[in-house]
């Protein structure tokens, strides 16, 4: 199948319809089919995309270099930092000069902002400290493997109310999905972000559901998911952070108050055993962590193609 999306960049993730987000998703299981089948696509053969990075990688890096060369492109890899000399707007318009296309993995959501302003060549999202809209899309993957469908699932976050929080709550009830989230006091996701995302959540059909405790975040849940406590940039909080989220920990009594023996685990990852998440759930047979992460791959080549297969 074919997808040419109609917005230039991918910056959250709204910037796509619902339709567009299925057809998405449909085209992300197809190349995975494909791949393990052993047969090879070139429809981006000729072209390079540059893979930014302000930020350590290894999901992002493996992912997108991988993808590109399955898909017949190159990959560039640049390490840059847009604390120093070169604006962000300046760079992007430069690396355009070069590439057909710009993954950007930084700190400040802002700096993609200004770097799609007036960029002539899609800018993706590979991680800002506000979104993570490229996860998103490997865990709706996940989600529709794991039950056949999205429409109606109940998932429950349990941790920090961070850019992964917020990127889940504007993409997966906009399609349909349930979630619930516990966050501790002072540690909730972005007000303006859970506004956005509670009226994309009546137009998909889903719902967000804010409460105070874990436990009563995952009753009834298919999917239990968590983050890392601490993320990049918030080391020196790391200790401090423990004391206030050790309620808040995926373990097996938070597992088995959700009442479904079949719900699945999910974790974007790195993930810091015995803190968020046990050594137990990170294993569990329901654990769909390694999956989520292999998606990521999947699901970025059809945004890909979906971007410059024109």
């Amino acid at each position: 199948m074919a997808l040419k999306l109609k917005t230039k960049h991918f910056l959250t993730g709204e910037e796509l319809s619902r339709e567009e987000l299925t057809e998405l998703l449909t085209l992300a299981e197809t190349v995975r089919t494909e791949r393990k089948a052993g047969k090879t696509r070139t429809e981006l053969a000729g072209k390079n995309v540059s893979l930014v990075f302000e930020k350590p990688s290894l999901r992002t890096r493996m992912s997108f270099t991988v993808a590109l060369f399955e898909l017949g492109a190159h990959a560039i890899e640049l390490v840059s930092s847009f604390r120093k000399k070169e604006s962000p707007e300046d760079t992007a318009l430069v690396i355009a000069q070069y590439s057909h296309g710009i993954m950007v993995r930084t700190f400040e959501h802002e700096n993609l902002d200004r770097m799609s302003k007036n960029c002539p060549v899609p800018i993706i999202n590979g991680l800002s400290d506000s979104h993570h809209p490229c996860q998103v899309l490997a865990d709706l993957q996940t989600l529709q493997q794991s039950f056949g469908k999205l429409a109606g699932l109940k998932l429950a976050y349990v941790g920090d109310g961070n850019n992964m929080l917020n990127s889940i709550l504007l993409l997966m009830p906009y399609l349909g999905v349930h979630v619930t989230y516990a966050c501790p006091k002072g540690f909730e996701p972005n007000a303006f972000i859970v506004k956005k995302a509670k009226a994309r959540a009546k137009e998909g059909g889903g719902s967000i559901t804010a409460v105070a405790n874990p436990k009563s975040a995952v009753e009834g849940a298919d999917a239990i998911y968590t983050d890392v406590w601490a993320s990049m940039g918030q080391e020196d909080e790391e200790l401090e952070r423990e004391k206030i989220f050790k309620d808040y920990q995926v373990n097996e009594t938070l597992y088995a108050a959700s009442g479904k023996p079949n719900a699945i685990v999910m974790h974007c990852m790195p993930m810091v055993r015995g803190k968020e998440i046990t050594e137990s759930m990170a294993d569990h047979p329901n654990s769909v962590i390694y999956r989520q992460a292999e998606n990521r791959m999947h699901a970025q080549k059809a945004l890909l193609l979906g971007l410059l297969a024109r």
